[in-house]
C-alpha cells in the first residue's frame, strides 16, 4: 500500500489535533511527505528510515541522539505495518518522557486513517468488480456466460429479477474528470438514491438501478439538482421498468439510443424519457426503411401545390395543438372555416384524412421526416 500525500496531511492534521507536537508522515522509502512543518517535507529522515528497515520502534530522547541522523529531532518514531510491511513511520517531535503517554493515541488515529483508507479501497474495489460484471452482462454476446454472471451479481447483492428502473447518466467529461472528483458523484448519488446501486460503466457513463420506482420521480429530480451543482454537461436518461435480466438489457439499450439521440434533438434538455423522445428516435432508427418513401411521397404531394407550404404550416400547428379546431385557428390567426378548409384541402391532395387518427399519425411521421430533412422549415409549425 503507497500512502498517498492527502491521507498522509489528514494523518497528521488528526495527529496534531490529540497531541500539540509536531507529527511527521514518513514514507517507506523515509522521505517525509507530510509534516506540521512544511518544510521538512520531502526531505530524507535517516532514523525513520532505521525504524522501517528493523520494524521496530525508535525512541531519541536527547538532542545529542538526534545528532547521530541527518534531519532528525528527538522524539518518537513508530512503524506502521500492513500486510507484514512497513507502509509508512509515524514520527512525533519532542521529549519523549512528555509526549509519550499521547503518543499513543497519536499512533492509533494515524493506525484507524490507514485502516478506514484500506476498508473504503475493499469496497470500491468490490464495486469495481461489481461494475464490471455488469458491463459485462449488458454486452453479453456469450449465452453461456449469462448464468455464471447473474450468479456471481447476486453475490454482489444486485438481483435483475426484480422490478427496478434503470437511470443512465451521461457526464461528458471526455475523461477529464479526477478519480476522486467521480468518487464524490458515485457516493452522492448513492446517498440520493439510499442504494450502492451505483454502477461506474465508463468515464462518462453511470448507471443506477432504482429499486423503488414510486420514488424514481422524486430521485431523478433531486439527483438533477445536485449534478447542477457539479457539472456543466450531463444528461439523465429515464429507462422503464424491468423485472428480468433480459428486459433490463433492452432498457439499457434503450437508454443508450435515447441519449445519442438527445444529444443532436434534445441538447438543452437535462433529462430526458420515452415519453419525450421515443417517438422520434424510433422514427429516426426507421429512416433507413423502404417505407420511408410512402411518407416522402405524400408531402412531396403539398409541396407541389402553390398553398404546399401553408399546408404544410396549418397541418403543423393543427398537430402542434393536439388535433384542436379552435385553439389551431387562434394560433395561426385564421377563422375555424379557413382551416377546416385548409384539412380538406390536404385530405384531398394526399388521400390521408387528418379527421382521422390513424391517418393523421401517417401526417404526422410524413412531417417528421420532412423537418428532419429540412431543419429551417421545421419551425413552420412555432408561427
Amino acid at each position: 500500500m503507497l500512502i498517498s500525500p492527502e491521507l498522509a496531511n489528514t494523518i497528521v492534521k488528526r495527529a496534531m489535533g490529540i497531541i500539540h507536537h509536531n507529527v511527521n508522515v514518513i514514507d517507506h522509502q523515509g522521505i517525509i511527505i507530510a509534516s506540521g512543518e512544511s518544510h521538512r517535507i520531502g526531505e530524507r529522515h535517516e532514523a525513520a528510515y532505521e525504524v522501517i528497515k528493523s520494524r521496530q520502534r525508535m525512541t531519541i530522547e536527547t538532542s545529542q541522539q538526534a545528532a547521530k541522523y541527518k534531519n532528525v529531532q528527538p522524539g518518537i518514531n513508530h512503524p506502521i505495518i500492513v500486510d507484514d510491511r512497513v507502509v509508512m513511520v509515524i514520527g512525533i517531535s519532542g521529549n519523549p518522557v512528555a509526549i509519550g503517554r499521547y503518543a499513543e493515541l497519536a499512533i492509533l488515529a494515524a493506525e484507524l486513517l490507514i485502516k478506514q483508507s484500506l476498508d473504503i479501497r475493499e469496497i470500491n474495489w468490490q464495486y469495481r468488480i461489481r461494475d464490471l460484471l455488469i458491463k459485462q452482462y449488458i454486452e453479453l454476446t456469450d449465452a453461456e456466460r449469462e448464468k455464471d454472471i447473474l450468479s456471481q451479481l447476486e453475490q454482489q447483492d444486485i438481483a435483475l429479477d426484480v422490478p427496478l428502473i434503470p437511470l443512465l447518466i451521461n457526464i461528458e467529461t471526455g475523461g477529464n474528470l479526477q478519480g476522486k472528483t467521480i468518487d464524490n458523484i458515485l457516493n452522492e448519488l448513492s446517498k440520493i438514491s439510499q442504494s450502492q446501486r451505483v454502477v461506474l460503466l465508463s468515464y462518462d457513463e453511470i448507471l443506477l438501478l432504482i429499486s423503488e420506482p414510486k420514488r424514481a420521480s422524486l430521485i431523478v429530480d433531486n439527483i438533477n439538482t445536485f449534478l447542477e451543482t457539479q457539472l456543466s454537461h450531463y444528461t439523465i436518461a429515464v429507462g422503464v421498468e424491468s423485472s428480468a435480466p433480459h428486459s433490463f438489457r433492452q432498457s439499457i439499450f434503450m437508454l443508450k439510443e435515447m441519449l445519442a439521440h438527445s444529444k443532436s434533438t434534445y441538447s438543452d434538455l437535462r433529462v430526458i424519457d420515452g415519453k419525450q423522445s421515443a417517438f422520434c428516435g424510433l422514427l429516426s432508427e426507421a429512416k433507413s426503411s423502404h417505407f420511408t418513401l410512402y411518407y416522402h411521397h405524400h408531402l412531396n404531394k403539398l409541396l407541389a401545390q402553390n398553398s404546399g407550404q401553408t399546408l404544410i404550416k396549418t397541418l403543423c400547428a393543427y398537430i402542434d395543438n393536439n388535433a384542436e379546431i379552435n385553439p389551431t385557428a387562434q394560433n395561426l390567426g385564421i377563422h375555424r372555416n379557413t382551416l377546416n378548409y385548409r384539412l380538406h384541402q390536404i385530405k384531398e391532395i394526399t388521400s390521408l384524412d387528418p379527421f382521422v387518427l390513424k391517418e393523421l399519425c401517417q401526417l404526422m411521421i410524413a412531417l417528421h421526416y420532412y423537418q428532419e430533412g429540412e431543419p429551417k422549415k421545421s419551425q413552420l409549425g412555432k408561427g
